[in-house]
């Protein structure tokens, strides 16, 4: 089967891809793997890479996370940024004629490109916003809408979605295309936080997170720090805004408050270290680190609460504190309470080192539940069950029998 991925984003959206990628590839099948130079290129894949233009990192490096800046500038910014996106995913499509395209939301006119070669075009909804259901809201809406809101909270998003002038519409038109919607919806989430609703239609699955073990190794003097004391994480992912100072500042202070150490990841600059913080000896700083290996050795965490990081701190049986800024944040901040596997959200302004110690204590309270959570979440295989999916459809068993 030949196979056609298709991400935009942050780490957090590209790397789902890369993993199944790698999993298809490794099962046989021939994998093209299509994304910017937002992760690295591997010269060891076992697929093809595909470079797509631009880079989502250089946006939010010039005008943070503002939606008030994304606005005024879509035109000048984010526009060409897509309609490069477009029409190079497209040209591929159009020019290996894959079996299957899976593809990132934000590629709004990957289905139209899929049906125009005769593939089968699935979804990656890398959160539950795009199939409407009544049990819960759809990611990245307020969390405080009353239930009976939640099926309508989805015509939300589609109507934010066609308000981009319905790309894949018109591609079809060009491409004497019927259909512009997907054949699959595939949720790349962990069912022990999020159950596949009953009222979801049967092409719509929630497989299990896909991931596989961190690129990379832990430096001496990290693993050294690791393991002499308790150890605190901060780490924010791809968020960046004017007040990374002040909250590595205050995440520190309330680590030495709890007699803990601090490990400050930086990312795109969510966190912004001081001169004291660059030379004390309960602080270290690093970019970035592979999840898999430090977080089961630290205590606890502070982060914006993507779904990638999320998953990560569960599988990892590590108490947490979410932070959120944008998007589904708040919507994974909220799952976690309600599963009783995630302390008090605390605003990402905030300070007072006080307000921090008492999340992370009562985050810590819930390390049994946690730690439950992380065993069932190591018998769930997303990656294995998305290819048995993909498998399905294409020798055209659909639609497929749901999880």
């Amino acid at each position: 089967m030949k196979i056609f991925l298709a991400a935009l984003g942050s780490r957090g959206d590209n790397e789902p891809f890369r993993a199944l990628a790698l999993e298809a590839a490794s099962a046989g099948h021939e994998v093209y793997f299509a994304h910017t130079r937002d992760i690295a290129f591997s010269p060891d894949a076992v697929y093809t890479e595909i470079e797509l233009p631009g880079s989502m990192e250089d946006i939010v490096a010039t005008q943070g996370l503002s939606m008030v800046k994304a606005l005024a500038n879509y035109s000048r910014v984010m526009k060409p940024l897509m309609e490069g996106i477009y029409r190079e995913t497209t040209r591929q499509i159009r020019a290996l004629k894959p079996d299957v395209v899976v593809y990132h939301p934000k590629i709004l006119t990957a289905a139209t490109a899929a049906h125009s070669v005769g593939a089968i075009a699935v979804l990656a909804e890398m959160v539950p916003m795009m199939t409407p259901t009544s049990e819960f809201p759809a990611a990245g809406l307020p969390t405080w809408l009353p239930s009976r809101y939640n099926h309508a909270s989805y015509r939300l998003i589609q109507a934010g979605v066609n308000a981009l002038g319905s790309p894949g519409v018109a591609l079809a038109k060009e491409l004497g295309v019927i259909r512009s919607e997907h054949d699959i919806s595939l949720i790349p989430v962990s069912p022990t936080l999020v159950a596949r609703p009953a009222d979801w239609p049967d092409y719509a699955a929630i497989t299990g997170w896909w991931s596989i073990p961190d690129h990379g190794e832990i430096d001496d003097e990290l693993a050294q720090f690791l393991d002499v004391g308790p150890v605190l994480y901060a780490g924010f992912g791809s968020m960046r805004d004017n007040h990374g100072l002040a909250r590595a500042d205050a995440i520190v202070s309330a680590a030495r408050l709890l007699g803990m150490k601090t490990l400050l990841v930086t990312g795109w600059g969510g966190l912004v270290p001081t001169p004291d913080h660059m030379v004390s000896p309960d602080v270290v700083v690093r970019e970035s680190v592979p999840h898999s290996l430090v977080l089961p050795r630290v205590d606890a965490a502070l982060h914006h609460g993507g779904a990638g990081t999320t998953h990560a701190m569960i599988r990892s049986g590590t108490p947490s504190v979410i932070m959120p800024f944008i998007a589904d944040q708040p919507w994974w901040a909220a799952r976690l309470k309600e599963k009783g596997v995630g302390g008090p959200t605390l605003s990402r302004r905030t300070t007072n080192p006080h307000a921090i110690v008492a999340a992370i204590t009562q985050a810590r309270s819930l390390s049994e539940a946690i730690e439950f959570a992380a065993g069932e979440m190591d018998h769930e295989d997303g990656l294995a069950t998305a290819l048995d999916i993909l498998e399905q459809a294409e020798q055209g068993v659909f639609p497929f029998k749901p999880a």
